[in-house]
């Protein structure tokens, strides 16, 4: 190209044209599989063969170039000792594993698109246990981990896209104050709804041409002190798992903090890569092969989670199909490196089959105590009997004020009758004094109950017409049956 106008272009120019013959060096500031002259190679800092180059707090990602049996089964041993539940360590293992398949999960169209949710009080561990598992990664301890919550939410997505194919962690959900909850819950909201959705920000250059969107590539662990308030849809983008003060057996988190030191975690992962390569990866027909095998295996295990008949939201059973792939990959890895007999790895797979049925039983009902219907409920019957709203009956009592101070509607046996909008600001305000949010206009509150069968309708309308103190209004009619199980199921 041609000298420019600034002197930016006039020093470019003359560096190219006079340094034909210079050295070029390739520097790679993204992690994870990239085909390099017609061949897959798994990057990461550390690589003999190719420059990797990470910055920030994202140096501690490494990895290493040697592999031997014995670091696969000291990991192996990990399942079988009390180092936490079986329910948490299957999953990180199963979560761990898969990020190295992400990029052919891309292919295949079955990318995972959840972020994995580690709740604990202070004290739990959990910042710990999570740092053990990206050790497969990197060196890595609870104090140094690639992000937290203090970061802003631009910089979080930045980082996601540059960790392709590994694992990271944006740590400590902790926030402190109502201010901090706002800023925190809103960086949590971006963070799930990014990797729920693998999008990047749209965005244009000063010429108004589109820049590349830079989603995130790679599986990430979130490290909270409670769920976040990020209503039912935000919800639906993470996998729960509950860590408790006793979970963690300290001696032998120790121990295998140790190995993870000594690499032995880190040279697991190289070979763990590098036998996909090597079997997966050396033909374009058995890569070919391999895609389809995973696109075939999540929906296999999809429709098996559905055939359950656990009512739940529509993304659990792409949760479960998506965790079940890492296992399988995980366990196949060891047959083929004899640590593990074939009937031992099935006998692991169906445990962590019924691990996964049982937490998304759970993780379904946190979903739907999330949706607003239920949310606007609850909060409705808090407020009725805190005497915070008045209710009255149909049918007035001599004398009786019909329109008493905070006056919300009027009951019959089977229907509260609501001033929907009386009501709607009611519970809205309230949400905002718990700091909670709730996100919804009037009129998309009233379609929802509908559809939820939570209200009646008539004629199209969402509302009825009903008489009330000699005068004919249009009121939101609730059904209490309804209603009260919703109230009671808490």
């Amino acid at each position: 190209m041609e000298v420019g106008k600034n002197v930016k272009e006039h020093v470019r120019y003359s560096i190219q044209s006079t340094s034909e013959n210079a050295e070029q060096q390739f520097i790679y500031q993204q992690t994870g599989w990239k085909k390099i002259g017609n061949a897959w190679h798994y990057l990461l800092p550390g690589d003999s063969k190719f420059n990797v180059s990470l910055k920030g707090k994202l140096e501690s990602y490494c990895g290493e170039q040697t592999f031997s049996k014995s670091d696969l089964e000291t990991v192996y041993s990990m399942t079988k000792t009390l180092l936490a539940p079986k329910e948490i360590i299957y999953i990180l293992f199963a979560f761990t594993f898969l990020a190295p398949l992400i990029e052919f999960l891309r292919q295949a169209q079955c990318m995972p698109k959840f972020v994995l949710n580690i709740i604990g009080r202070t004290g739990t561990r959990k910042s710990t246990l999570a740092a053990l598992f990206l050790c497969f990664f990197g060196i890595f301890n609870a104090g140094n981990l690639p992000m937290s919550f203090r970061d802003t939410s631009n910089s979080i997505i930045q980082n996601a896209f540059a960790l392709k194919d590994v694992l990271t962690c944006i740590d400590d959900f902790h926030p402190c104050g109502r201010d901090d909850e706002r800023k925190l819950t809103s960086t949590m909201q971006a963070l799930v709804r990014a990797y729920g959705d693998r999008t990047g920000r749209g965005r244009l250059r000063k010429d108004s041409s589109a820049m590349e969107s830079r989603p995130p590539l790679g599986n990430a662990i979130v490290t909270s002190e409670f769920p976040p308030d990020i209503g039912e849809s935000g919800t639906a983008r993470y996998f729960l798992l509950e860590l408790k003060d006793s979970d963690i057996n300290l001696n032998i988190l120790s121990l295998f903090q140790e190995h993870a030191e000594q690499g032995v975690f880190r040279r697991v992962m190289f070979g763990y890569t590098e036998w996909i390569r090597k079997k997966f990866l050396q033909e374009d027909k058995i890569e070919k092969e391999f895609v389809k095998t995973l696109k075939e295996s999540f929906a296999a295990y999809r429709s098996d989670f559905i055939q359950t008949g656990i009512s739940c939201h529509g993304r659990v059973p792409e949760m479960t199909a998506e965790l079940r792939i890492g296992m399988k990959m995980l366990l196949w890895f060891l047959e083929d490196n004899k640590v593990i007999a074939e009937s031992a790895a099935k006998n692991l797979d169906n445990e962590l089959k019924q691990i996964l049925y049982r937490l998304a039983q759970r993780q379904s009902e946190n979903i739907k105590s999330d949706k607003p219907s239920v949310v606007f409920v609850k909060k409705l019957y808090a407020l009725i009997e805190s005497g915070a709203v008045a209710v009255t009956h149909k049918d007035l009592s001599i004398g009786e004020d019909p329109y008493p101070r905070n006056f919300i509607g009027f009951e019959d046996e089977h229907y509260l009758y609501l001033n929907k909008d009386i009501a709607y600001r009611h519970v809205k305000v309230l949400c905002n004094e718990q700091g909670e949010i709730f996100s919804l206009t009037s009129k998309a509150l009233l379609k929802t109950l509908a559809e939820d069968g939570l209200i009646k309708t008539s004629q199209g309308s969402n509302t009825v017409s009903v008489r009330y103190a000699r005068k004919n209004s249009r009121y939101m009619a609730l059904d209490k049956f309804k209603a009260e199980q919703i109230v009671n199921s808490t």
